[in-house]
C-alpha cells in the first residue's frame, strides 16, 4: 500500500465547496492562525479525496467510534489529532489544488508534531483506508442514516469538483 503524504490544499478551491456544501471545513489562515490546512490524500471509489487532519481537543473523547473518523496517537499513546473522514473533500485529478506540505518551512515543534502524526498514519494506512471507504459508502449509498447528518454530500461535491475542473480548462 503507497505512502501516505501530508497536503495542504488551495484556499481558492475550499471556498468554492464551501459554496455547495457547509460541511466543507474552512483553511485555519482564514481566521488568522498561520497553521496550515493538512490532511492525507485517499484513493476511493475513482476519485481522490482529501481528509483533513485536526488537532486533537478534549471533546474528541466524546465521539462514539464510529467512521466519520480516526484519532490519531503519539508513541505513548496520547492522542494528536484525528483524521475527518466526513469533512473529505474530492480533489480534481488535473488541476493542482494539493501541495505536499514542505516540512522544512514549519518550526522544529510542530516538524516534531507531524513526523509523529506521519508515523502513526503509515502504520494504520488499512484502517484508515477502510474508515475512508466505508464513511463514503455510508453517505453514498444507504438512505438513511446518522453518518449522513455529519458528512460532506460526497457526490454533490464529485460534481462540483468536476465542474471546477472544466471551469479552470476553459479559462
Amino acid at each position: 500500500m503507497k505512502e501516505l503524504l501530508f497536503y495542504t490544499i488551495d484556499k481558492n478551491y475550499i471556498k468554492y465547496l464551501s459554496k455547495f456544501e457547509n460541511n466543507v471545513s474552512y483553511n485555519k489562515e482564514d481566521f488568522g492562525h498561520s497553521r496550515p490546512y493538512l490532511g492525507i490524500v485517499l484513493k476511493i471509489e475513482g476519485y481522490e479525496y482529501f481528509a483533513p487532519l485536526y488537532y486533537y481537543k478534549d471533546h474528541y473523547k466524546k465521539y462514539k467510534n464510529n467512521p466519520s473518523f480516526f484519532v490519531v496517537y503519539d508513541k505513548g499513546k496520547k492522542p494528536l489529532a484525528i483524521i475527518k473522514f466526513s469533512a473529505m473533500i474530492p480533489v480534481p485529478c488535473n488541476i493542482k489544488v494539493t501541495s505536499l506540505l514542505d516540512f522544512n518551512k514549519e518550526e522544529k515543534k510542530y516538524q516534531d508534531l507531524i513526523s509523529a502524526e506521519y508515523r502513526y498514519i503509515n502504520s494504520n494506512k488499512e484502517e484508515i483506508y477502510k474508515r475512508a471507504n466505508k464513511m463514503y459508502i455510508a453517505v453514498t449509498k444507504h438512505k438513511r442514516n446518522f453518518l449522513k447528518t455529519i458528512a460532506c454530500n460526497f457526490k454533490l461535491l464529485e460534481m462540483q469538483s468536476e465542474k471546477y475542473t472544466s471551469d479552470k480548462n476553459l479559462n
